[in-house]
């Protein structure tokens, strides 16, 4: 590929890009580091930072590096592009603007694996052992300078003790089921494939696997949820229905670090009410931003982030475009790239 033109949104003065043999085109929320990881990774290419105010690049772009919301409503008006690398992992803003039935003939990869693995692996097991050990109530206490050793009972249950099911054992639900696994949690995990290997080493980790239709047994036989997976027709309301009636009196807590499709926020509040679930630590939402009328913000058992488990840091999505783009020069397979068909 003698002349390959990456665009990186990140100059306003393009008039040279016809000279360019390795241009690439950047157009993100946080261009500015973005482009100093990408130059510092890969600094024999040039990257140009597209402006909001100025889309006239996209049109002579073969690659763009950049966010799903801003470069979405733009893919079938750029006859030059031959791929785009995005900045996040999901892909709720991208599909509004895709024709399922003609979807764009260039690939397109999300930033996703084990940068964001790594990432919400630590969210987890921060918020398992504040959640235990109750260390939110403590964070309290601090603040009413209250001196009460009481306030983590002597019980608590380490995570050695609990069992934990991963819906959703992809690439990053298997990082956090392994490091869970390494604390001594037994874990279960649940997938779209009717079947996986628990005998392989990449599969060692888990004690069970379950698809949907066993989803109600796995929901009974375990402390924590972990959702991770995708937003697709297939996972949307999965846990609704009465689903978490199957965890009523098992003292259970759900993690979202998925996608909030899984199931509405009223019925989320109502199994919270009726204690099928003892308590929730949520940071993606059926509604975002979460809006101030929600009832979760006011429910004693939640704790709420705002969608910030697995960011995505410059580093990464630079080191996720560097593979790429030697796979890419090499005509191979790219790594995390959108299956139009399955949604993710």
């Amino acid at each position: 590929m003698a002349h390959l033109c990456l665009i990186l949104f990140v100059s306003s003065d393009f008039s040279s890009f016809a000279d360019m043999s390795r241009t690439v085109a950047v157009f993100s929320k946080h261009s500015t580091s973005l482009l100093n990881k990408l130059r510092e990774l890969l600094p024999s290419l040039v990257f140009v930072e597209v402006l909001p105010s100025d889309l006239s690049p996209l049109k002579e772009a073969e690659i763009i590096v950049g966010d799903y919301n801003l470069i979405a409503p733009h893919l079938y008006q750029l006859p030059k592009l031959k791929w785009v690398q995005g900045t996040w992992a999901g892909l709720d803003s991208l599909w509004p603007h895709i024709d399922r039935q003609a979807p764009p003939k260039f690939p397109i990869t999300r930033t996703s694996g084990e940068n964001f693995g790594t990432l919400m692996r630590e969210y987890v097991i921060a918020n398992m052992v504040f959640w235990e050990r109750n260390y939110f109530k403590a964070i309290e206490n601090q603040k009413a300078k209250l001196y009460d050793r009481d306030v983590s009972p002597n019980d608590y249950r380490s995570i050695a003790d609990l069992k934990v099911a991963i819906l959703g054992v992809g690439s990053i639900g298997s990082i956090i089921g392994r490091s869970l696994k390494g604390l001594g949690a037994t874990v279960y995990g649940m997938g779209r494939r009717a079947t996986i290997p628990l005998e392989a080493p990449e599969n060692a980790y888990l004690e069970k696997y379950y698809t949907k239709t066993g989803l109600g047994h796995l929901l009974s036989s375990v402390d924590y949820i972990v959702n991770v997976l995708p937003k697709t027709p297939e996972t949307t309301n999965i846990l609704g229905n009465g689903m978490l009636k199957h965890c009523k009196n098992k003292n259970v807590v759900f993690i979202n670090i998925g996608r909030g499709n899984v199931l509405t926020e009223l019925e989320l509040v109502q199994a919270l009410n009726e204690k099928w679930i003892s308590g929730a630590i949520l940071d993606v939402f059926e509604k975002e931003p979460l809006p101030q009328e929600s009832q979760l913000w006011t429910l004693p058992n939640i704790f709420i982030t705002p969608h910030i488990s697995g960011n995505s840091r410059a580093q990464d999505i630079a080191e996720k475009f560097r593979i790429n783009l030697a796979r890419f020069e090499k005509n191979e397979p790219l790594v995390n790239q959108v299956d139009f068909d399955k949604g993710y």
